[in-house]
């Protein structure tokens, strides 16, 4: 009896041990299922991750830490962590004490609080963001400490380039501001410069109209309106020349070219206007000829801004000198004068656009603030300096223009050919085609002045039948009218027998190096940009030969 109560007992201990033992190992089981699903998630995931024990020695590693650290967990695992993952300040490039290692210590989870660059094996820097947080087990006693962390190099670049558009648009918008600025400033300064020329050639008028053209007061009022149209015409001139030279279509029609008659034409272009300021204007050149490699036109253009800024900036009966002085390789040309002045803080962007030597609303002269931008870029196109010079406000400017000389020697002159016979300056048929009556009324006068015949017709198509009838020697056709434009008619005039040998004229607001080609294109002998030059035309007139060159 005993001995079965006794094995029914071992029966039941033993069932007992093996269905722990059958816990235990479903436990263990459970456990090892449950260490490899998070090793595979861990794994799995884009983040780098470490876990190391409650001393900080590495137990774990997924892939992506052992790709950004260059550590293989097999070489790391017992390892310190800062062995494996070495953090550096991005500015300072002091160590930075990694986040694990302050949870533990702070029994809590920790956040990169800095910009950090994370060190790898090899030596490689990559911008870092990571975390850390305290492991509990269930009695909630610290048994080590996990690791999260990232490569963020794109999202940073990204960030820098979102902070450089940033920038740019902010440095955008306050360009735009400026430029608008500078645009309404300029604006009104064109309407001021345009309103000046306008009130003393209206009131001019009206003293030639209230005097019925008679006396000396008319001849001071013509001499006016002659300074101020000569001012219209420069404005327009530069603002012209600016937009070309800014779009690069300046080119230099270069040639051997003597100073002296560059500075010939500046001065008396400038003339006019010093002598009604009564200025002591005094010119001083070399003995001997002083050749340069340029284009004359835009070498007077410019020796001619600055006398005409002098003229503008120095009061009546001031002092303005041109002097030419030459060494070995150069030839510098020096406007003076005892004018206003330049303050030292406007001397260094004297040159730039827009930049005008006094813009005080009370200043009696002012400017567009193009002039001297123009002369810089010119003189620059022909591989010369310009610099300018002041004692201060008060105290007069120097502007002095440096261009190399010519090194080209002379060849030797072609033999003339006899010329023809021209014309007399007087007594021709001239024929006007001019939309704008006033503009093609004015110009007859003119001509019937000198003795000429003249026929005026206000479209293009009426300028044909005319020239037809007519049979003029000159025809003075505008571009821009009805029905025919000027090209078209100079076209059909050429085309006929009796227009082969007229001299066609073209009449236009527009003179670009385009539009001279186009006229010429269209057959015209001449191109003249209003408001013509009276002593262009005269000129012009008196060179016109009997038989046009084929």
């Amino acid at each position: 009896m005993e001995n079965a109560e006794h094995e029914q007992l071992r029966s039941v201990a033993l069932r007992n041990a093996q269905q722990i033992l059958q816990a235990r190992r479903r436990a263990e089981d459970a456990l090892r299922k449950q260490t490899e699903w998070l090793r595979v998630t861990l794994s799995s995931i884009g983040d780098g991750v470490i876990s190391t024990d409650a001393e900080g020695r590495i137990s774990f590693m997924n892939r992506v830490a052992e790709s950004l650290t260059g550590w293989q967990e097999s070489d790391a695992l017992d390892r310190p962590l800062e062995d494996v993952f070495r953090v550096i300040d991005e500015q300072s490039r002091a160590s930075v004490e990694n986040p694990a290692m302050r949870a533990l210590r702070a029994e809590k989870v920790v956040e990169l609080t800095n910009p950090a660059l994370l060190i790898a094996k090899d030596g490689t820097e990559r911008p870092l963001e990571d975390s850390a947080a305290p492991i509990r087990a269930a009695n909630g006693t610290i048994t080590g400490a996990v690791l999260v962390f990232r490569d963020v190099t794109d999202r940073k670049k990204a960030d820098d380039e979102l902070r450089t558009s940033e920038l740019r648009l902010r440095q955008l918008a306050s360009d735009l501001s400026v430029a608008d600025r500078r645009k309404n400033e300029f604006l009104a300064m064109l309407a001021h410069e345009l309103r000046n020329p306008l009130a003393p050639i209206r009131n001019a008028l009206s003293v030639i109209r209230l005097t019925s053209g008679k006396g000396s007061a008319v001849d001071e009022a013509s001499a006016m309106m002659e300074r101020q149209v000569a001012q219209l015409s420069r404005l327009v001139d530069d603002l012209l020349d600016i937009n070309r030279i800014t779009r690069g279509k300046v080119e230099l029609r270069r040639e051997r070219v003597d100073l002296a008659s560059v500075v010939h034409h500046a001065v008396e272009a400038c003339r006019p206007l010093s002598d009604s300021m009564r200025h002591e204007f005094s010119v001083v050149l070399p003995p001997g000829p002083i050749h340069v490699n340029g284009d004359p036109m835009r070498l007077s253009q410019v020796v001619g801004n600055l006398l005409n800024n002098a003229c503008k900036y120095t009061q009546k009966e001031g002092c303005i000198s041109l002097t030419v002085e030459r060494d070995a390789t150069s030839v510098a040309i020096r406007v003076r004068d005892n004018g206003i002045g330049i303050a030292a803080d406007q001397l260094p962007v004297i040159f730039e656009m827009f930049t005008q030597l006094d813009t005080s609303p009370e200043s009696s002269q002012s400017g567009l603030g193009i002039g001297l931008t123009l002369v810089k870029e010119l003189v620059e196109m022909h591989g010369g300096e310009v610099e300018a010079h002041s004692s201060g406000v008060g105290h007069g400017s120097e502007f002095t223009i440096r261009l190399p000389l010519s090194t080209q020697l002379s060849s030797e002159s072609a033999p003339e050919l006899p010329a023809p016979e021209p014309l007399a300056a007087n007594g021709r048929r001239i024929l006007i085609a001019d939309d704008t009556r006033d503009s093609a009324t004015s110009l007859a006068m003119l001509m019937e002045l000198a003795s000429n015949e003249t026929r005026t017709v206000f479209d293009g198509l009426e300028a044909v039948q005319a020239a037809a009838l007519f049979r003029p020697d000159v025809v003075f056709l505008d571009i821009g009218m009805p029905k025919l434009d000027g090209y078209e008619a100079a076209r059909r005039i050429r085309e006929q027998p009796w227009g082969k040998n007229m001299f066609l004229v073209a009449l236009t607001g527009w003179g670009q190096d385009e539009d001279r080609q186009k006229s010429k294109d269209a057959g015209f002998d001449a191109h003249l940009v209003k408001p013509i030059d009276h002593a262009e035309l005269v000129d012009l007139l008196a060179d016109l030969q009997l038989v046009r060159p084929s």
